[in-house]
């Protein structure tokens, strides 16, 4: 006799007895994902994609290659961090509208965990990343990644403008200390050449005297620059363009450093301050006459900005020609010993002075091309409003459940053939290693023969 094996035959044969067992997971199985796929929340999707452009603000306090290699580095692994930080998810709940007044702390913590798993980062490329959220409508995704978007944009640009204003700060701070020692340094070998003036030739005498004019010029400049610095800060603490109420007594110190427009920032104050002591801030009167004194601040600001700039550009258009003047007068002097430390020193401190101020206007130009750092943030696949749902993908779900419940239906069945313990095959019997002696008909053959 050979050897019986489990085929076809011997399948089919144990699906009819065991379908029962087959047909209630995979019933079970398939209206659930049937009916999970019909009823769910239905979720749409909007995405958007950014370009994070490479040319970005460098950090003069580094190196040209290695500011730009930080800066663009930083700019790409901020994203996710940005984006999926506790600020941000709450500012676009609060601008989506989801949290009510009601809420306990448990449930505005499970609302931001449920908001930020809607949110979908991905990178497409060095420096290309798409956006994604998903909603239940279609406009609540839209506005979504707009909002996720804009604040991803205003943080990263928050974060390189602090970056910047204290590289402007640091140098700044450092220049001052450099100008000291240059400025010390410097009269003590102009006292020098004040000792060795008997060796100067008479045509050349003059020169002393015109380097004592300029380091008076500088001075006058300097104090222009320091007054122009005091009203920028005071311009810049008002936010002249989104101020509800402004400080009068800090602004009145504007027109006395000798700022551009000082004379009709002080009329219009003036005018503005009699007026709100007769009427309210919503009297027409005080309405424009505060519009006009913002104006006025706004164009302040600007104008002294640039003054500033053009103030500093001077100093060092005279300091180029005092240091021209003195090179003149060295050549002429006695040398000797302590001639020799004194203009060690004198060059020491100059060169360290002069490349001080190349970082300073270096850190000056990124701190104005930060403001307007925006344009490194390109969008070029703006949010549009999804027509069909993302989820859930019904199709996907039903051929899940299918697949899933011919799985489990089958090692269900297979189990409960398993565990079965009648003999029915000669294969069951060669399961425990005894021979096959005799076959019985079975109940029906007998039934039909003796019909």
């Amino acid at each position: 006799m050979k050897n019986a094996q489990f085929g076809f035959d011997e399948f089919t044969a144990m699906m009819r007895r065991r379908r029962v067992p087959f047909l209630i997971p995979f019933v079970i199985i398939m209206a659930a994902c049937t009916i999970g796929a019909f009823l769910m929340q239905k979720k749409y999707e909007s995405s958007t994609t950014i370009l994070v452009q490479g040319d970005g603000v460098l950090n003069p306090l580094v190196r040209y290659t290695m500011a730009v290699t930080m800066e663009y580095d930083n700019q790409l692994h901020n994203f996710d961090e940005i984006v999926y930080s506790r600020p941000v998810i709450e500012a676009l709940i609060d601008s989506l509208g989801l949290q009510s007044k009601e809420k306990t702390a448990s449930a505005k913590e499970a609302l931001i965990n449920a908001t930020s798993k809607s949110i979908v980062t991905d990178r497409k490329g060095t420096d290309i990343f798409t956006l994604s959220y998903y909603a239940p409508t279609p406009q609540m995704a839209r506005r979504a990644v707009e909002v996720l978007t804009e604040l991803y944009i205003q943080k990263s640009l928050r974060i390189q403008n602090s970056k910047n204003d204290f590289a402007v700060q640091f140098f700044t701070q450092r220049m001052n200390s450099l100008r000291n020692k240059f400025e010390q340094s410097q009269n003590q070998l102009v006292g020098l050449i004040k000792k060795h003036i008997s060796a100067i030739p008479e045509s050349d005498r003059e020169l002393y005297t015109q380097i004592g004019d300029y380091n008076k010029e500088i001075d006058k400049l300097q104090g222009t620059i320091s007054n122009y610095q005091q009203a920028l800060a005071i311009l810049n603490n008002t936010d002249a363009a989104h101020a509800g109420k402004l400080d009068l007594k800090s602004l009145y110190e504007i027109p006395l450093l000798g700022v551009p427009y000082g004379s009709e920032l002080e009329s219009a104050l003036v005018k503005y301050d009699g007026l709100l002591h007769k009427y309210t801030e919503h009297y027409p009167a005080v309405e424009d006459a505060k519009a006009n004194l913002v104006q006025l601040l706004q164009r302040s600001r600007s104008v002294t900005q640039s003054g500033l700039v053009a103030k500093e550009n001077q100093i060092w258009q005279i300091e180029k020609q005092r240091d021209r003047e003195i090179a003149t007068v060295q050549q002429a002097t006695v040398a000797s010993s302590q001639d020799q430390d004194v203009q060690s020193n004198f060059n020491i401190y100059k060169g360290l002075y002069n490349d001080m101020q190349v970082k300073l206007e270096q850190a000056e130009t990124s701190k104005d091309l930060g403001e307007n750092g925006a344009r490194e943030f390109v969008v070029l696949d703006p949010p549009e409003l999804p027509s069909s749902p993302a989820k859930p993908n019904k199709p996907l779900m039903v051929g899940a459940g299918l697949i899933l419940g011919l799985i489990l239906g089958l090692l269900s069945a297979g189990l409960a053939e398993i565990f079965d313990s009648r003999v029915r095959t000669p294969i069951d019997v060669e399961m425990y290693n005894k021979p096959v002696i005799a076959f019985l008909p079975a109940v029906e053959t007998i039934n039909k023969h003796a019909d």
